[in-house]
């Protein structure tokens, strides 16, 4: 368990790397993973000894251990106050004077645990131990009370950022930091149940166990939480990219047959949501100029030919005609009531996604045979349907 944790925090520090460089709320965040992820690896034996023999001190590697686990607490605390009160810093002093008092403690507890031989195991050495229960309590205390604040700001968060990734994500960084609070509680009392005798030296090994398990979960559900919003980043920006893809060739007809909707600015290299969203804009503004292109009647017959549920469909009719007739070159009706071209929910209309999701509907519409036989019922070149149109050239002329 502690192998497949130590790899995954690796694989998240250096993946979280490239954005320390960019974003100070990333950097804090990653200081958290990189000390984590260093305290995890001194408890590897190998690394351990070559430290505690290379210095000559036994079980120095624990005290770095501890100093690194004190900075990734620290900084999951302030990562949780930066994005949870942006706006203040209120408190950073005294939380980083109580840092400095707490690795100044550990530092002179240290020199008083007796150390006489290297212990792999720290805690189930120190049981029973009055210098060494001393020194993992302040070590304790300090954890419990940072992941206590963390727990509190992040179940917080979590009530105002709605549904989504970032709720999901703050639930569960709020339930591990909780679960790292159970973890430093389970083993200050254990240790003091040791140092009052009330549990045998029998029971410490199940008791190391336990809490380890305690700790390898509360870790892992850091991690999973930490990522869960750039995983939702990741998720909407493919969205996106699949919309522009499949709105392309939408695009193109009614830009072909209204160009003077398209702006001159080239996105190419601008995020996704700006490009789709210029997407969706130049469709909607090549919408609107194409209705004069159509009569009420045909609006009408559109409507018609699909059901009552297919407003998609309906609007791919007119659409087409309407374009069709613009590329022919008739001139537009001189009186035509406008209609709202909208989502089939118009509350969404003002959400990317759900405007994007429509004419996407409305594309895989336009592929239909419903659409292509109404085009060629209500063409330009169908003299019937169109007299009036024809008449309005006429008199143009």
């Amino acid at each position: 368990m502690s192998t497949v944790v130590l790899a995954l925090l690796w694989v998240v520090a250096v993946w979280r790397a490239p954005s320390a460089v960019r974003s100070s709320k990333q950097r804090t965040l990653w200081v958290a993973f990189a000390a984590l992820t260093l305290s995890m690896t001194l408890r590897h034996p190998a690394i351990m000894h070559a430290i505690d023999d290379g210095a000559g001190v036994n079980n120095l590697s624990t005290l770095l251990k501890h100093y690194l686990g004190i900075t990734a607490a620290a900084a999951v605390l302030e990562f949780v106050y930066v994005i949870t009160r942006p706006h203040t810093r209120t408190g950073v002093r005294q939380r980083m004077a109580a840092v400095g008092m707490t690795i100044a403690m550990l530092t002179v507890l240290f020199a008083f645990v007796p150390r006489r031989t290297e212990a792999e195991d720290f805690f189930e050495n120190s049981a029973g131990s009055v210098p060494a229960t001393a020194y993992l309590l302040v070590w304790l205390t300090y954890l419990a009370t940072a992941m206590a604040m963390a727990t509190r700001l992040f179940w917080g968060s979590s009530r105002h950022a709605g549904a989504g990734w970032l709720h999901t994500g703050l639930r569960l960084l709020g339930v591990g930091t909780a679960v790292g609070v159970a973890y430093a509680l389970s083993r200050a009392v254990y240790l003091v149940l040791r140092l009052t005798e009330a549990a045998g030296p029998h029971s410490d090994a199940s008791a190391s166990t336990f809490t380890d398990a305690m700790k390898h979960t509360a870790i892992g559900l850091i991690l999973v939480g930490s990522s869960v919003p750039a995983v939702g980043v990741a998720w909407r920006a493919a969205q996106h990219w699949r919309y522009l893809r499949t709105l392309r060739p939408l695009w193109q007809d009614l830009t072909e047959a209204v160009p003077e909707v398209v702006l001159g600015e080239d996105l190419r290299r601008r995020e996704l949501r700006m490009r789709l969203h210029r997407r969706v804009v130049e469709i909607r503004d090549a919408i609107l100029a194409l209705q004069p292109y159509v009569s009420a009647a045909q609006r009408d017959a559109a409507d018609a030919a699909a059901s009552a549920a297919r407003r998609d469909l309906a609007e791919a009719c007119w659409i087409e005609t309407a374009r069709h007739a613009k590329l022919a070159g008739l001139v537009p009706y001189d009186t035509v009531q406008r209609r709202d071209v909208g989502s089939a929910d118009d509350d969404a209309a003002l959400d990317l996604e759900a405007e994007a999701q429509w004419l996407r509907r409305i594309e895989a519409a336009r592929a239909g045979d419903t659409v292509r036989d109404f085009v060629r019922t209500h063409s330009p070149h169908d003299q019937n349907t169109h007299d009036g149109h024809h008449s309005a050239q006429q008199k143009a002329l």
